[in-house]
């Protein structure tokens, strides 16, 4: 099930249309492009609980203004209670429309979010449900360290693949000149690698092998001759912590040769805490239609709520206010940014 941010108390009360235009002078200044013609503006967001916890009006209005911002959007986290999603994409415009999958693991859909005036779904849609036949399983090493500090290798010799405990949501989409397909994805989390408990290392060895599983059916799929449209990207909520080598999950992810969005370079991470890579977006090693003119993550957080940043910081330490603003920022928005990334289209 999934756990709702409570909302802090006091609440924090807030006026949406002075945020709203905070958070679009802040698209200025993170070079957030504009929609444009032979350009699409193609983005993914986890949006924490969507429809598990209560979202008010003028927060739906702040979700809506920045998805507003792109043409295509992959949606993580929509709950098996969907009309809080549907609200928002309505307030969205009549421009705006969806589509979306069943509930999966933790009550969770997955969807997709379009400008109708740029962007046409085509013929492909439906769940990633790999055959038993089609189940990998391989040696995962978990790295991690003990409580005297010696860093330590877990062998989690032969671990079979487990079913994605959300399927991805495959769809497919047509703008300007280019066709391609998305892999809309909220891979399994388990525990953390440096866990103190081997069985909870072993959940983390889990989420590795899911993600090698996605790569790995991504791989076959971009080299088989009667694939629908081998310009794949892969998106959504991937669950890995850092863009490094080192880091087991992400060298799964680019074993085949795929090619992420390094986007950190600009403004960091895309969670709250600003260190972490969860989100990802990772383009077929051959695609050669679809060419990236720019690219990044939107830190909403640190252009809404100044008001309330300020009142705090003025009550208590800057890391106490930061604990508690993002316990506001999660509750009322959502605990990951937007991953964005701009395509021409031409």
């Amino acid at each position: 099930m999934a756990i709702p941010f409570k909302s802090p108390i006091p609440k924090h009360v807030y006026n949406s249309s002075k945020e709203k235009s905070a958070i679009t002078r802040h698209f200025t200044k993170r070079d957030v492009p504009k929609s444009k013609n032979n350009r699409l503006l193609l983005a993914s967001w986890n949006i924490a609980n969507l429809g598990a916890q209560g979202r008010t009006p003028n927060a739906r209005k702040l979700i809506a203004h920045i998805m507003k911002r792109f043409d295509l959007i992959a949606v993580q986290e929509v709950n098996d209670q969907f009309r809080t999603f549907a609200k928002i994409v309505k307030l969205m415009g009549n421009e705006f429309d969806f589509v979306m999958t069943d509930t999966a693991g933790n009550n969770e859909r997955l969807a997709y979010v379009f400008r109708k005036t740029k962007v046409t779904p085509t013929s492909l849609f439906g769940e990633l449900a790999l055959r038993p036949r089609e189940y990998p399983k391989r040696t995962v090493r978990v790295k991690w360290t003990d409580a005297n500090g010696v860093a330590r290798v877990d062998k989690f010799a032969n671990h079979k693949f487990v079913p994605f405990d959300r399927n991805p949501f495959i769809g497919s989409f047509k703008s300007g000149k280019i066709e391609f397909v998305l892999a809309n994805v909220h891979l399994y989390f388990g525990k953390f690698q440096n866990s103190k408990k081997k069985a909870e290392r072993k959940k983390y060895a889990r989420r590795v092998l899911e993600i090698h599983a996605l790569a790995r059916w991504a791989d076959r799929r971009e080299n088989k001759a009667t694939t629908y449209d081998k310009d794949i990207v892969l998106i959504g909520d991937m669950n890995v912590p850092a863009m490094l080598e080192t880091e087991s999950t992400y060298k799964e992810l680019i074993k085949y040769g795929w090619k992420p969005v390094k986007y950190t370079t600009k403004t960091g991470g895309s969670n709250l805490g600003n260190d972490k890579t969860y989100d990802q977006m990772v383009f077929a090693p051959s695609s050669r239609m679809i060419r990236v003119t720019a690219q990044g993550v939107f830190d909403f957080d640190n252009a809404a709520f100044k008001p309330l940043w300020e009142k705090l910081l003025r009550q208590m330490s800057k890391s106490k206010t930061i604990g508690l603003f993002n316990r506001h920022m999660k509750h009322h928005i959502s605990d990951h940014r937007p991953l964005w990334v701009e395509l021409d289209v031409t």
